[in-house]
């Protein structure tokens, strides 16, 4: 007679919208797959899922019920990072580990919960492959956007210190709520505008993304003279960007993953979970955080087998008549082995190496891909030990990660408006105040400096001086009108 399974409770928090229940039946194929090959495992995940319902309260909702009513031994999500504090809180006072596959904020990890694990790549990881662009093509200034939000404030502090460490200066940055009107994403882009700036660093979510990068079209600065960068939140969905027209010359950084026949077979399981979930949708390869989300299922099976059977309960203590939800739930018992046992689990996964490191993923290399007509374009690689680089074949070396690096070993790229050659970075800003400068009127010797008046009263300034300062100033790698 075979041995009884033992079941462990698992909460699953997510938006349970179409690409949240797309997720979650990704998360259980995981373990469909997982446990069809290895059937003598006595532990069997039990998954509850709960709906966070597109906001902070209704995660917190999700998550309270899980820990009170259910007693979960670990809760998978929530999908954002504004969601993410709270559970994480609410994870330490349960000691239930809270494994999140796609919130990234590196200000979620200055909580140091030991109950908080990222099976997803900390933002901060992708600051040294947008720099290594910005010096590769020798721009001195960028401009930052971002969502205004956790998630989209939470990336600033590493991207101008490490820009600032690449003498990049940052004149303004652009905060845009995820709330903002077509109007006011408008109004903020005609700002931009009339900045001498032409290089933008995007990081936000892809709704607020594809409607900045629409507009941004509408009013032709996706044309000649603008860059564009995007970090993995809006690289990662390149290839679902509906008109992929609308982002023509955007180049985009995203992790790199090997491609495997465990990947190529889940290609075509994803594409019949998303048929099965909501057949109007077209259906588009996984993005990373689908793989993610699959690896961080296969990952708590295997610590749940790990950690053992026993004191799969809470321990709950007496609180007052008047003890409100947040005091009335207990802890579990068997929370901190199963956090211990998922931190030292490694396999390889559909994303590539899982391994954790005080309780995030290890950053994977990047690669650096261009929007071209019909998708995204794999141009480059980028790691932290060999900087860009244009094949996968990955060595070890001494660099520093933010060293300057040549643009030769990036492939051919499209820019904005369909030009084949990179973008100066900077026009004459046009409510810029010019430089004046003075120059001393001689009668005799003139050869250095020559002022003739014209008859209606302007000067015409020549000479050899002259043609030298003219020839400094057009060198420099931003504008200055003068006169």
């Amino acid at each position: 007679m075979a041995e009884a399974q033992i079941p462990v409770k698992v909460g699953v928090v997510l938006d349970m919208d179409a690409y949240g229940n797309m997720t979650f039946n990704c998360i259980s194929a995981a373990l469909t797959d997982f446990y069809a090959t290895h059937d003598h495992y006595k532990t069997r995940l039990d998954l509850i899922s709960r709906d966070s319902k597109g906001d902070v309260i209704g995660a917190a909702a999700a998550a309270l019920d899980l820990l009170k009513n259910v007693q979960v031994q670990a809760i998978i999500g929530p999908m954002y990072s504004v969601q993410a504090n709270f559970l994480i809180s609410l994870g330490q006072r349960a000691e239930v580990p809270i494994i999140t596959f796609s919130a990234t904020s590196p200000s979620l990890s200055l909580l140091r919960s030991p109950y908080f694990i990222r099976a997803a790549l900390n933002d901060s990881s992708q600051v040294g492959p947008i720099v290594a662009i910005v010096q590769a093509f020798g721009w001195r200034e960028v401009v930052l956007i971002d969502e205004d939000n956790e998630f989209g404030e939470g990336i600033v502090p590493f991207m101008v210190d490490a820009l600032g460490k690449a003498k990049v200066l940052v004149p303004y940055r652009s905060v845009i709520p995820p709330s903002a009107t077509d109007d006011q994403i408008a109004a903020e882009l005609y700002k931009l505008m009339t900045m001498q700036t032409r290089i933008f660093i995007v990081h936000m979510l892809n709704p607020l993304a594809a409607r900045l990068f629409t507009k941004a079209k509408e009013i032709g600065m996706m044309s000649q003279d603008y860059a564009w960068i995007t970090t993995d939140s809006v690289a990662n969905d390149f290839n679902s960007m509906d008109p992929p027209s609308i982002m023509l010359g955007v180049i985009g950084v995203r992790p790199y993953f090997p491609k495997t026949k465990h990947l190529d077979d889940f290609r075509i399981r994803y594409k019949e979970i998303v048929q099965r979930t909501n057949p109007k949708s077209l259906t588009y390869d996984p993005n990373i955080y689908v793989l993610w989300a699959y690896d961080s299922a296969i990952a708590l099976a295997m610590a749940a087998e790990e950690a053992g059977y026993k004191d799969l309960t809470y321990q709950v203590t007496k609180t007052s008549s008047n003890s409100t939800d947040l005091e009335s739930f207990g802890v579990s018992l068997s929370g901190p082995n199963l956090t211990r046992a998922l931190s030292n689990t490694t396999f390889v996964g559909l994303a590539g190496n899982f391994q954790l490191i005080n309780g995030e993923l290890q950053a994977p290399p990047y690669e650096i891909v261009n929007m071209v007509g019909s998708g995204a374009s794999v141009i480059g690689y980028w790691t932290k030990e060999n900087g860009i680089v244009s094949e996968p074949n990955f060595t070890s070396s001494s660099a520093n990660a933010y060293y300057p690096t040549s643009k030769s070993n990036l492939g051919s790229t499209i820019w904005p408006g369909n030009k084949s050659s990179p973008p100066k970075g900077w026009v004459v800003p046009t409510n810029g105040k010019k430089l004046r400068v003075g120059v001393p009127v001689k009668v005799s010797f003139t050869e250095f400096v020559r002022v003739t008046w014209n008859s209606d009263n302007s000067t015409k300034v020549e000479g050899y001086c002259i043609d030298v300062f003219d020839a400094v100033m057009a060198a420099l790698p931003y504008g200055v009108p003068y006169e």
